[in-house]
């Protein structure tokens, strides 16, 4: 397979471990390979079939995890999690100062890349492809495990709701969403009685009557979220 069909394969990255120093040459002189300072490596290029979407991004960082191992030859599967994981999932409102996590087993460790800032490793000894889904070809951890990731690095109410009522949306049930919420507990001081809340479904309440249902009226509200849906036993 030449350097051309590879970057047709990889989202339009290349690694340079992937490519003798002939071909990189070639690559360049030809301008196939482009803006390499905008990824802030020596370890991969940008090529001319690089995009720049939300998948795109994270893919090249978990490219960059391991460069010198072809993605084909991870096994297990590392994956992105937590903010990486529910940005490319499209929840919440993922900000740039979040982490960038890559759950990793522990054989692929002595290959990890840990210099150029692009992710922190989670490592595990028992990744199971249940663990994880293809979302537009990027491995991504599970909607849950990864909010719960999310909660335990951040401390904005907002955003934290607004992830939350999101991985809803996505299918995640109350009384799922209300488990993991038990790591906010005791964190935000509910408006109306000055008490923090002490369970994950005082917490979903807070989310829910203090910042996701702004409604004028109890039928607007109603309409937005309804408690008694069907499928839920509260």
């Amino acid at each position: 397979m030449n350097y051309r069909e590879l970057a047709a394969n990889q989202r339009g990255f290349l690694l340079r471990s992937q490519l003798p120093e002939e071909e990189i040459k070639e690559a360049r002189d030809t301008g196939f390979i482009i803006n390499e300072h905008l990824l802030h490596t020596k370890q991969a290029f940008e090529t001319q079939l690089s995009e720049s979407s939300t998948s795109d991004i994270y893919y090249w960082a978990w490219l960059l995890a391991f460069p010198t191992i072809p993605p084909e030859q991870r096994k297990p599967t590392p994956y992105m999690a937590g903010s990486a994981a529910l940005d490319i999932r499209g929840i919440g409102r993922i900000g740039s100062g979040d982490p960038i996590y890559v759950v990793t087993p522990p054989e692929l460790m002595a290959y990890a890349d840990t210099t150029e800032g692009v992710s922190e490793f989670i490592v595990d000894d028992n990744i199971q492809p249940t663990d994880w889904s293809l979302v537009d070809g990027v491995p991504v951890e599970n909607i849950l495990p990864a909010l719960r990731r999310y909660l335990l690095t951040t401390d904005d109410f907002e955003d934290s709701a607004d992830a939350t009522l999101d991985a809803h949306d996505e299918g995640c049930s109350w009384d799922e969403l209300a488990e993991v919420l038990e790591v906010c507990t005791r964190q935000w001081t509910i408006y109306e009685t000055g008490e923090k809340a002490k369970t994950g479904r005082e917490v979903l309440d807070q989310f829910l009557n203090e910042y996701a249902s702004p409604a004028t009226s109890k039928d607007e509200e109603d309409d937005n979220y309804d408690y008694d849906d069907e499928d839920d036993d509260w």
